[in-house]
């Protein structure tokens, strides 16, 4: 499970944290930074498909088709206004690939953009797992010379009971070093350790997914046998099919949609075009059945979610924008629901953001500890994020007025100007009337 995300100058952070669990919702108005948070995780993810920075800020192309799509805004936009450096750290709790499980670790990178026109280059990396150096390219202790810029120095992990600090490795700057380590540990024959750990790293990164569901692509058919809902959603029909083969997986899905929908669902039938592509139809009780063609947005962004949370092939992090969409509010309960079922058994993990103050009054228990709303203050440009129970007062307000409407009303923004020691605008609203949030 990822536990932390860390920004220095990246986007519109200057600096910023944020404590990670099971369950992650953040909302925060338009152009406060919530799109800018998802793009850090996406370049930590480019990291662990072994791009360059340039294919990783940019676009990667691969047999003639677009197999990245870059980071938006590029190399102009990926730094803080005014700033030519950003960093980004991760950490995380292990799941045990090489039998390391319940380990902690710590990935930071620092990237520089001395000019638009010329590659990126990274100016500082280093992973812990615990306190433990496995590699740092400034380590506290005997740090490497770092001999010029196309290339950036690390020290690794020493060995044996006399070897207090361990050899140095010059790799490319141009490209992360977690991802050139493998190759120049085999080159020195290095100790398997740190190789496992390095390993371990990649496949945490790498079990992120992306889900950005498109309506008019969940309606196109698709060929039988797919497992994995792909990120738009595709091949919505096929991983559907494959889910309905276990007779309990697919009475989940059925009574999901029951509920969501006034359609009394039962069962969904596959039908094949003449190309043996599949589409899915939604049959209801009484024996109607809807396409996924005639099916609302909503409904197949929800089915969409369904699919990908509980298909075979599910992924460990899921990252989600605007979860909202398309849901009417009176059914955001049940999205809320899915979300907290799945989460609470420990293999999955979500991140999603939001506009809708519906969701703040759906949180509950422990996952309060991982939401958070992102803000600017008045007359500066940084973007900053608080957990909700750091917002100052907010747990005692709660308790006579509705979450919701304070942030509605703008309660949370005014608080931000009290904290951060600028003054406050004047509150006008429905806020108003709560004593609580006076």
């Amino acid at each position: 499970m990822l536990t932390l995300l860390e920004f220095e100058d990246f986007k519109s952070f200057r600096k910023a944290k944020m404590k990670l669990g099971p369950l992650n919702v953040v909302i925060g108005a338009n152009a406060s930074g919530k799109s800018n948070i998802r793009d850090a995780v996406r370049f930590l993810h480019g990291v662990s498909r072994s791009y360059t920075l340039a294919e990783i800020i940019g676009e990667k192309y691969a047999e003639g088709y677009l197999q990245w799509d870059g980071i938006r805004g590029g190399l102009k936009e990926i730094c803080r206004a005014g700033t030519n450096h950003f960093s980004l750290a991760v950490g995380f709790r292990a799941s045990g690939h090489n039998g390391a499980s319940g380990a902690v670790y710590h990935y930071r990178i620092g990237v520089t953009v001395d000019d638009t026109r010329a590659a990126p280059r990274v100016v500082q990396e280093s992973l812990y797992r615990g306190e433990t150096l496995v590699f740092d390219s400034h380590p506290q202790v005997s740090p490497p010379h770092q001999d010029d810029p196309m290339h950036v120095s690390v020290r690794l992990r020493g060995g044996g009971a006399y070897r207090k600090m361990g050899p140095r490795l010059k790799a490319i700057s141009h490209q992360p070093v977690l991802t050139q380590i493998l190759e120049l540990a085999r080159q020195r024959k290095l100790q398997g350790k740190i190789r496992d750990e390095v390993t371990e790293t990649l496949q945490e990164l790498e079990s992120v997914r992306f889900i950005d569901l498109s309506p008019e692509a969940m309606r196109k058919p698709s060929v039988p046998g797919q497992t994995a809902l792909s990120d738009q959603g595709e091949n919505l029909s096929s991983v559907l099919h494959s889910i309905c083969q276990d007779p309990h997986l697919k009475s989940v899905l059925s009574s999901w949609i029951g509920e969501l929908t006034p359609m009394d669902v039962v069962d969904f039938d596959f039908v094949p075009d003449p190309q043996g592509k599949i589409l899915v139809y939604l049959v209801e009780k009484s024996g109607r059945k809807t396409s996924a063609y005639s099916a609302s947005d909503g409904t197949l962004r929800f089915l969409g979610i369904l699919t990908a949370l509980l298909g075979p092939k599910s992924s460990k992090f899921y990252f989600l924008e605007e979860i909202d969409n398309g849901i009417h509010p009176a059914r955001l309960y049940l999205l809320m629901n899915l979300l907290e079922e799945r989460t609470s058994e420990g293999k999955v993990q979500v991140f999603t953001t939001t506009h809708s103050p519906q969701l703040l009054r759906l949180i509950r228990g422990e996952n309060w500890r991982s939401a958070a709303v992102t803000y600017r203050v008045e007359g500066v440009e940084e973007a900053r994020i608080r957990s909700l129970p750091e917002v100052p007062h907010l747990m005692e307000v709660i308790r006579e007025a509705d979450i919701a409407r304070l942030f509605e009303g703008g309660w949370m923004e005014q608080t931000m100007f009290f904290a951060e020691g600028e003054p406050a605008p004047v509150q006008t609203g429905p806020v108003e009337e709560h004593e609580g949030a006076r």
